[in-house]
């Protein structure tokens, strides 16, 4: 339910080459800007409880005086945030709030005492973040991930439609509206930007950090496009299989993408990182695409929508760590905002070295965790082509 901005910040320096988004999004910053609604939150919301907390505000469960109607509440201290950042971040959402992936606005935005708000719809099921179970069921159901999957693709392609890139892919950003991952909806726009804006580092890197970006702190930047979303994406169905984070930083210095390197340039079986063997050869090579280092040979997000036919995860994958193995660190500052911690890893050691990163989880949803079995929802991305693709390895 937490939304909020990363700690992977990044600085505009250049203008945005695409016109066409940015000149309607301008319109609208400043209709918004003239139509900010000036009241306290109590004189039309009763706060029923507080959904989460972070750096930059806090979101709130809050229900029409008058109507009755549930409503997420989001908070900036006006003391800390500028009123164009709180405008651009609630005008991109609207503006994305059609899709059905895409968390739904009231189109109200607020100006009190010590707040800028805006209304969007409750998820009462929390995030992705929190279903996520590393030592008990590795991730999540392949079923859910797959549903995940496919509504994410849908949601990403109509932001990249609209000369967008999220920038924020993250179990936290997905909002779960029922235990199984039936509907899932991507929140969260603060760090969107027009395709080709020119970013460059000026925080700390996170395992989500395309790995252009990861050496931009003391360059002139680099354009952004949707293969840093699809990089990140990539990022995320891994940890949703697995449970774990592939490294800590997508830098060179860290074991774990230094062995992941060395895979994606030579492409023997005998370089495949350990831990890739808890996923089959047609899901190892779905994301071994999204995760090329060069971003012109990245697959478009839309390519996993080729591999939702096929197993993603062998019939018999290796169980929980062993009693008494050590887990790596948790990564603190993933997010910016919310009450969860971060996901890390660290160092090798042991007889599964590559894979002795684990999630830092916030209190587990008391809802039941997604199982699995048939669901006769449509999905967003119904269509599920024909596995029929060879991978470029195999393993037994």
């Amino acid at each position: 339910q937490v939304t909020g901005s990363m700690a992977e910040s990044s600085a505009v320096t250049a203008a945005v080459p695409e016109r066409a988004a940015p000149t309607k999004l301008e319109e609208l910053l400043e209709i918004t800007a003239q139509s900010l609604v000036r009241t306290e939150v109590a004189e039309h919301y009763e706060v029923v409880r507080e959904l989460g907390r972070g750096k930059y505000g806090h979101v709130m469960l809050v229900t029409h005086r008058q109507r009755g109607t549930p409503m997420a509440l989001k908070l900036l201290p006006k003391a800390s945030t500028k009123l164009h950042t709180f405008l651009y971040e609630y005008c991109v959402a609207l503006s994305l709030a059609t899709h059905p992936a895409i968390i739904g606005m009231f189109g109200i935005a607020i100006e009190s005492s010590q707040y800028y708000g805006f209304l969007y719809e409750p998820a009462l099921h929390k995030d992705l973040i929190s279903i996520i179970k590393p030592r008990v069921s590795d991730g999540i159901p392949e079923l859910a991930a797959k549903q995940c999957a496919k509504q994410l693709v849908s949601a990403l392609e109509f932001i990249h439609s609209r000369g967008l890139v999220y920038r924020d892919i993250k179990p936290e950003n997905v909002l779960l509206f029922d235990p199984d991952c039936r509907l899932v909806k991507l929140t969260d726009f603060g760090l969107t930007r027009p395709k080709g804006t020119k970013l460059k580092l000026v925080a700390g890197i996170i395992p989500y950090t395309a790995p252009e970006l990861s050496n931009t702190a003391d360059a002139q930047g680099v354009p952004i496009d949707t293969s840093m979303d699809a990089w990140a994406f990539g990022v995320l169905l891994f940890c949703l299989l697995t449970g774990y984070f592939l490294w800590e930083q997508s830098l060179p210095e860290d074991p774990f993408f230094e062995d992941f390197m060395q895979w994606q340039e030579t492409g023997l079986e005998k370089d495949v990182p350990r831990h890739w063997r808890r996923l089959t050869a047609e899901a190892a090579g779905m994301l071994r695409s999204l995760l090329a280092l060069d971003p012109a040979k990245r697959g478009p997000v839309s390519a996993v929508l080729h591999y939702v036919g096929c197993p993603w995860r062998p019939r018999a994958v290796l169980g929980p760590a062993p009693h008494g193995r050590k887990e790596g660190r948790s990564l603190q500052g993933a997010s910016e905002f919310g009450h969860h911690g971060g996901l890390g890893v660290r160092g090798r050691g042991g007889p599964e070295s590559n894979f002795s990163a684990a999630l830092s989880l916030l209190p587990q949803s008391q809802a039941p965790s997604p199982v699995d079995g048939p669901h006769p929802r449509t999905q967003c991305c119904p269509v599920q082509p024909p596995c029929g693709l060879e991978a470029s390895f195999s393993w037994k």
